[in-house]
């Protein structure tokens, strides 16, 4: 079933409106071929009956965005950053760090973050840290939350991080709930999400490579938003193939891909 050039703007023009998503007219096999299991399994006629279903049920929308996108991650991710860190939480003066792991996807982000501070952090148990991590994907969710991971999944970790921080059965490695208490789960979207609800500020935005998928409009919008939930020093971090390409008042570069918030 090929998807018809009225139905590919359809879903073009509402995946940018949710999502924030710019999809060229190239993308049309693209779409497509991911949406067509959806036809398949709903048991539609067509791509515009797909459209329409989205539409009258938007508590589904969040499958959609996961048709088009991938949800690729690893613990550990972009190595260069994790070493800035230390030199950053060295010169924190206060035991309070509260952060932010925006698309979190299926969870190694905020378990990194939370094992990464259980390693660094000295009189660990003296800070008062709250993680939170959202992703719009209720699906990709349960399994962050639920936190086991395959052999592969698990690459980025040494041996010492599995034996201390994860329960291991079969050739499923699990997170242990001393590392889970750390962290809360919500569903957020990040361009249309309600900022407002967010009353206090984070020393440590995590954003990574989810900027690829916007246009320098939604981009610059999504920047500015989450600028200004930033406590002053407070970072920003980026995947390493994005960059702000727009200048943004009181937020400055100060490593490839991390982003401070001036005084």
């Amino acid at each position: 079933m090929k998807i018809k050039k009225q139905e590919f703007q359809n879903f073009q023009q509402l995946i940018y409106k949710e999502f924030g998503i710019s999809l060229s007219d190239r993308k049309t096999t693209l779409v497509q071929s991911r949406l067509r299991k959806w036809v398949q399994k709903l048991n539609l006629r067509s791509y515009q009956d797909l459209y329409e279903y989205f539409l009258n049920d938007t508590s589904e929308l969040y499958l959609l965005a996961d048709a088009i996108t991938t949800n690729v991650t690893s613990f550990f991710r972009e190595a260069n950053q994790w070493q800035y860190l230390k030199t950053y939480l060295s010169t924190c003066t206060e035991k309070k760090l509260r952060i932010w792991s925006g698309a979190c996807s299926s969870g190694q982000e905020p378990y990194t973050i939370a094992i990464f501070l259980k390693e660094n952090l000295k009189d660990f148990n003296a800070w008062d840290i709250k993680i939170l991590a959202t992703d719009l994907s209720k699906d990709i969710l349960k399994k962050a939350m639920k936190g086991e991971y395959s052999q592969k999944e698990v690459e980025g970790l040494t041996k010492t991080h599995l034996q201390k921080y994860f329960l291991k059965s079969g050739e499923t490695y699990k997170i242990k709930q001393e590392i889970k208490d750390m962290i809360i789960f919500k569903s957020f979207n990040l361009v249309t999400g309600n900022y407002s609800i967010f009353k206090n500020k984070f020393n440590l935005i995590f954003c990574r490579n989810v900027m690829i998928y916007f246009d320098k409009k939604t981009q610059y919008q999504v920047i500015n938003k989450l600028k200004n939930l930033l406590s002053n020093k407070s970072l920003l971090l980026l995947g390493q193939s994005e960059s702000i390409t727009e200048p943004v008042q009181s937020l400055q570069i100060v490593t490839s891909s991390i982003y401070q918030k001036k005084v």
